[in-house]
């Protein structure tokens, strides 16, 4: 049986599993893309509680798998709740956006420092800022250079296609939302 290991990460997703488990998706440094079982985390008493929201950063001890994606999470420490999200439904909708973008780029277990960085600025500047249109292109370009699939002429739909990816979800409720804004 190998060492746990521990990691430093943004948790990008949560999936109820069981009645008291839960499957943790976190952007990691410098592990990348992780997806974690939480062990009767939905628990009244689980030392889980209040550590496993949406985009917390935290440090995560784990089990890794021998063969499988999904490891064992044994430890949380939250380190940045990021709050300041959750005072705007837009906000959190871009965070969620931006996790999706991530996802879609990359691969599970592949170092992925420039995006993790990336990710950080983009929370840290939603828990002060309104989202703006401005915002979601500069971030959708970022994305598709550390990709390496950026061209002037093309946004992030098209290149999107030409990849043959689906843009995520998210992207077309928030330009509703932000639309709707400016009526």
């Amino acid at each position: 049986m190998s060492e746990p290991q521990s990691v430093r990460g943004y948790i990008v997703g949560r999936l109820p599993f069981g009645n008291t488990s839960l499957i943790v998706k976190a952007l990691t440094d410098p592990a990348g893309r992780l997806t974690f079982m939480a062990k009767g985390a939905a628990r009244p008493k689980s030392p889980f509680a209040a550590q496993l929201d949406l985009f917390y950063l935290a440090e995560f001890l784990y089990q890794p798998s021998r063969s499988a994606e999904m490891h064992t999470l044994r430890e949380v420490r939250l380190i940045e709740p990021h709050l300041g999200l959750r005072k705007s439904y837009a906000n959190l909708l871009a965070a969620h956006y931006f996790a999706a973008l991530i996802e879609a780029i990359t691969e599970a277990g592949t170092p992925v420092p420039q995006e993790f960085d990336l990710f950080g600025k983009a929370l840290g500047y939603l828990c002060e800022n309104e989202i703006t249109w401005r915002v979601i292109e500069r971030f959708e370009q970022r994305i598709l250079a550390l990709a390496g699939i950026a061209h002037r002429e093309h946004d992030l739909p098209r290149a999107f296609q030409m990849l043959h990816h689906r843009v995520p979800a998210p992207r077309e409720e928030l330009l509703k939302l932000l639309a709707a804004k400016k009526s």
